[in-house]
């Protein structure tokens, strides 16, 4: 029996308020979202890899890089409603989105979330360990509190879970990327909210608030999500470094 088709879709715009233009920073030699897209393509489970995207800017650079693109308009509010509106034009039983700003997210774990939704989870993401004080205090840097099943129970900026004094604690970062069975994705753009999303600025807040369960997976992996100019210089470096280290 041939499996579903899986395709990855990266939703790019250039609105990004903390770090303006930051999909088509090149300082590396290739835009930033180029990164994310070459991550997908090494992953051995999409038919497809998709660039979605308002922008003539940003779908010029994918295809240059032999991309291909699938344009949309600019309503969608979120990147999982932009990855919605591209697929409806798209034959694909399972897609994962994969934010453009997360140009190191492991190929295995692409596959991992695909293995998620084959196993019949509506909804996958990603979280590692938070391992340091510095980025648990950074609004930038979003948490995720798991239950025991492995379901999200809340993301937040904020520091969560709170720890009572000389209580041990584990914190979860959350990787921006998310994996969806066809159905809940295009039912997304359709979801009411109560406020949660909005006020946290958390487009997943919308789906936990609408009974949309979310099957978080550990990962050791730590791959980060560009937000600031300075998280583009720290991921510079760490290509810098990586490119020396096999050179």
């Amino acid at each position: 029996m041939t499996e579903a088709a899986a395709t990855a879709i990266i939703p790019v715009r250039l609105g990004s308020q903390r770090l303006p233009r930051k999909a088509l920073l090149a300082e590396s030699g290739q835009p930033l979202f180029i990164h994310t897209c070459r991550q997908a393509q090494r992953a051995g489970v999409f038919s497809s890899v998709y660039v979605a995207t308002d922008s003539d800017d940003v779908a010029a650079a994918a295809r240059a890089a032999d991309i291909a693109v699938l344009r949309t308009s600019t309503e969608p509010r979120t990147g999982s409603e932009r990855c919605a509106e591209a697929v409806a034009a798209i034959d694909a039983e399972y897609i994962v989105d994969v934010q453009g700003d997360w140009p190191e997210v492991a190929p295995e774990d692409l596959e991992r979330l695909v293995g998620a939704l084959r196993a019949g989870h509506r909804c996958a993401t990603l979280a590692t360990v938070l391992r340091d004080q510095q980025h648990t205090l950074d609004p930038n840097v979003v948490k995720v509190v798991r239950a025991a099943n492995g379901r999200a129970l809340y993301f937040s900026r904020a520091v969560v879970p709170h720890a009572a004094p000389g209580a041990a604690v584990r914190r979860l970062r959350h990787i921006g990327v998310y994996g969806f069975d066809r159905q809940t994705l295009l039912d997304i753009p359709t979801l009411p909210s109560s406020g949660l999303a909005e006020t946290e600025s958390l487009e997943q807040l919308r789906f936990l608030e609408n009974e949309i369960s979310i099957e978080v997976l550990l990962t050791e992996t730590q791959p980060w999500g560009i937000e600031t100019q300075d998280d583009y210089r720290a991921f510079l470096q760490r290509q810098s470094q990586r490119q020396s280290d096999h050179s």
